[in-house]
């Protein structure tokens, strides 16, 4: 039997006629005319490869690629764009949310064919041993202040845990900067009763660079807020941006908590780069815990530092099946994350002592 290849895509013509050419290559095609019907029968049947559109409806294949990634069934899946959008910002993109190549509409059979014999001939093996040596490259130097990362696999519980955590912290009379580099976010403003600036504050500006720590959002429980963060790159965020944005929070001696979400990889790997420390706040449960493991081979995989990244598990650990984490587990915390929280309290006291014996 032929590889399994899944073809998402809504335009019934276009959906024909690759799978002819696909057929008559010996492949197995199934169709699905939506996202939500792709997401479902590459959860259900993993295919050996996804052809994917972006303008679908309800779903866009941005939306579907990202969950695609974060879940533990389709994370290795290969994913191919097949679109008629062209610009570049479209493929930068793609690969960012972990797309493994891109094919633009008209194309020719020979093109298509060809993309899918290359990404499924791919071994992992391979590709890994073939990669070569990079130059060792000097660690980051030293900062003032603390950096802490933390990543979302699923739901808001990165962003809660971020908000109570600064909220400890400055209620210990310590300065705690909350760093929101999630897309279209609204969870900061939802915990903290805050507005977000009307204004993006621009980070390719570099006068916006210098006053980053003014324009922070004082909250009612005394941590800064800094959102509604414009990259550089027709406003989507670029590693450049974080790279340049935490060396001036940095070199101001505060804690330093960003909520960032998977994806961009090479976003992700920037912050990290540049972090303390970094831990992936997930729920305590089965499903959550197996997406986060395929959240660590995904770093493992964008070649991110591993010696400094741990797991926190929201609700109870009886729940959990933490030990199938690859990973240890800093700590748990309840499902009510809130700054008076036991756990969280704790959490801050760690992180001022690590801090102080740092300094």
């Amino acid at each position: 039997m032929g590889k399994k290849i899944l073809l998402i895509e809504d335009d019934p013509l276009s959906a024909r006629l690759a799978d002819l050419v696909l057929q008559s290559e010996g492949y197995e095609v199934t169709i699905a005319s939506n996202g939500i019907k792709g997401l479902k029968i590459a959860r259900e049947d993993p295919p050996d490869l996804v052809l994917l559109d972006l303008m679908l409806p309800g779903l866009d294949g941005f939306e579907v690629l990202n969950r695609m990634r974060a879940e533990p069934e389709t994370t290795d899946v290969k994913v191919v764009i097949v679109s008629s959008k062209s610009q570049p910002t479209d493929k930068e993109t793609a690969e960012k949310v972990g797309a493994d190549d891109y094919v633009t509409k008209p194309y020719r059979k020979a093109q298509l064919l060809n993309t899918v014999r290359s990404a499924l001939s791919e071994d992992e093996g391979s590709s890994a041993s073939s990669k070569p040596e990079e130059a060792p490259t000097e660690p980051p130097p030293s900062k003032a202040g603390y950096g802490l990362l933390l990543v979302g696999v699923r739901g808001d519980e990165s962003s809660a845990a971020a908000l109570s955590l600064g909220t400890a912290l400055a209620d210990r009379g310590r300065q705690a900067i909350v760093v929101d580099l999630r897309p279209f976010s609204t969870q900061h403003d939802i915990h903290m009763h805050v507005a977000a600036p009307e204004e993006p504050i621009a980070l390719s500006d570099p006068e916006t660079l210098d006053r980053l720590s003014d324009l922070a959002i004082e909250t009612p429980g005394g941590a800064r807020l800094l959102n509604n963060l414009e990259g550089s790159q027709d406003g989507q965020l670029t590693a450049e941006d974080i790279r340049a944005m935490l060396d001036r929070l940095l070199e101001a001696g505060d804690f330093v908590l960003v909520d960032t979400p998977l994806y961009p990889v090479d976003v992700l790997k920037e912050a990290a780069a540049q972090a303390d420390g970094v831990w992936i706040v997930t729920q305590a449960i089965p499903s959550c815990v197996a997406a986060t493991e395929s959240a660590l081979k995904l770093m493992e995989r964008s070649d991110l530092s591993m010696e400094k990244v741990e797991t926190v598990l929201v609700g109870s650990p009886e729940e959990s099946s933490a030990d199938e984490l690859s990973c240890d587990v800093r700590a748990v915390i309840p499902s009510e994350i809130a700054p008076d929280a036991e756990a969280i309290e704790k959490l801050a006291g760690e992180l001022i002592e690590t801090k102080a014996a740092k300094d």
